[in-house]
Formats: structure tokens, C-alpha cells, sequence
């Protein structure tokens, strides 16, 4: 497979900026990572992981000069392949293409050909960790960092609700992270079968714009996000 992604062309904030200037940007563009810059040269990438640890610390008047950024994985090739390889290996959901164009796992999820995968999501997905609606937003923070996921169910004996990272960076001004979570969980949860095929799954999440499906299992509450399917996608291209 030899198809190109471009991505988008970079956002980028001064390392004199600070975390909450940070958390800002974010959310005015949208966006789940930030690349910082010091006089034009990329000196790392403030994800929304670290967005979390900061908020949990209540350090949003730290200055980015003087706390460890993530690393910029810099790639010279745009080539799908090469671009998932890159992410697999260095367990990154972006990577910076020519240090122009950041390519995140929603644009490989857009460009791939899921017409040639012939499968249903039921082997894919994974069974979620939960939480209650009347658990703290900080407890919330402290799984998604400890687990590494971005994603949480809401469950009341079913699940009524979905809390994201971005969700919580977002409403980093305007709610504490003492509150329960059912004050900023999204309740329009997207759900779909177990057996329905990866194209049609990967249709919905792109016309809803969301990076997480809940999965109908009937046993236990299951998840498909877009880390699921650059790993389906890897194991594709091997």
C-alpha cells in the first residue's frame, strides 16, 4: 500500500507560553496535542496526557520551557506504511512529517482502505474500564494516566455515558476535578454490535468525528478507540 497522508500543517506555541496558555490552544483548534517551538525549531509536543497530569497537580502556570515535553517523532516519509510502522514502535498517536505536517492516527484512519478488511470488531475491541457517575474527575484523571487510555464508560448497570481526556482538558476552567463525572460525560453515547464489520465501524466514527464506539457485548461493557484500529491496520500491512 503506497498511499500518501499529509496531515496538517503545524500549530505551534512558543516554550515562553504557559501549560494553561497550552490548554487554551487546545481548545480553541481542537486539537489533542500542541508542538512547541523556540525560534522555529521544534523543541518537543505537549499532548493531552500531559494535559491531565498538569491539571490533576493543579500546575497550569508552569512554564513550558522549564517542564520535560514529549519527544517529536520526526519522519521523512508520509507513506501510510512507513507512518503506522513509526507510530506502533514509538507507541505514539502522531507523528511530524518534514517538520511542517503533524499526521495523527485520525488521519491514517481516513486514508486506509478498510474495504480489504473482512472482519467484525468483535476480536478487536477490549473490555473497558468503567467508571461510576459519581466518581471524582480526578480519580478519572488518575486511571486514563495510570492505563494509558483516553476513554471512559460511564456504567450505571449499563453504560450511560462516556468521559474523554479532551473532555476534561476542555473544561479545565470551568468545572473542578472534585465534581462527579456525570457533570461533563457525554450521554449521546455511539454504539454498535458485535458483529458489525471494521468499515462500517470506522464510517461512523468519521462521520460523528469520535475516536471511541462502545461495542454491544452482553457480558461486559467492550470499546473499540483508534489505537484499536492503527494496530488492526498494522498487522495489515505487515
Amino acid at each position: 500500500m503506497s498511499l500518501q497522508v499529509e496531515g496538517s500543517e503545524i500549530i505551534s506555541l512558543n516554550s515562553n507560553a504557559y501549560v494553561i496558555d497550552v490548554l487554551y490552544f487546545m481548545r480553541r483548534n481542537n486539537i489533542r496535542r500542541l508542538v512547541i517551538s523556540d525560534s522555529n525549531k521544534i523543541i518537543g509536543v505537549f499532548t493531552v496526557e500531559d494535559a491531565l497530569r498538569y491539571i490533576l497537580e493543579n500546575r497550569l502556570e508552569a512554564k513550558l520551557s522549564e517542564i520535560k515535553l514529549r519527544k517529536p517523532i520526526i519522519v521523512n516519509s508520509n507513506y501510510i506504511k512507513d507512518i503506522i510502522d513509526s507510530m506502533i514502535k514509538n507507541n505514539s498517536d502522531f507523528v511530524i512529517y518534514r517538520n511542517k505536517y503533524i499526521i495523527t492516527e485520525k488521519d491514517i484512519i481516513k486514508n486506509f482502505n478498510w474495504n480489504l478488511i473482512n472482519q467484525n470488531v468483535e476480536n478487536i475491541s477490549k473490555e473497558a474500564i468503567v467508571v461510576e457517575p459519581f466518581t471524582k474527575i480526578s480519580t478519572c484523571i488518575e486511571i486514563m494516566l495510570k492505563s494509558l487510555i483516553r476513554h471512559l464508560p460511564v456504567v450505571e448497570r449499563i453504560p450511560i455515558g462516556i468521559i474523554s481526556a479532551r473532555d476534561i482538558v476542555y473544561s479545565y476552567d470551568s468545572i473542578s476535578i472534585n465534581n462527579s463525572v456525570d457533570k461533563i460525560m457525554k450521554v449521546d453515547l455511539v454504539k454498535v454490535n458485535s458483529n458489525t464489520e471494521v468499515r462500517n465501524v470506522v464510517e461512523l466514527m468519521i462521520k460523528r468525528n469520535i475516536g471511541s464506539v462502545i461495542v454491544n457485548s452482553g457480558k461486559s461493557v467492550r470499546i473499540l478507540t483508534n489505537r484499536d484500529l492503527i494496530r488492526l491496520a498494522h498487522k495489515y500491512l505487515l
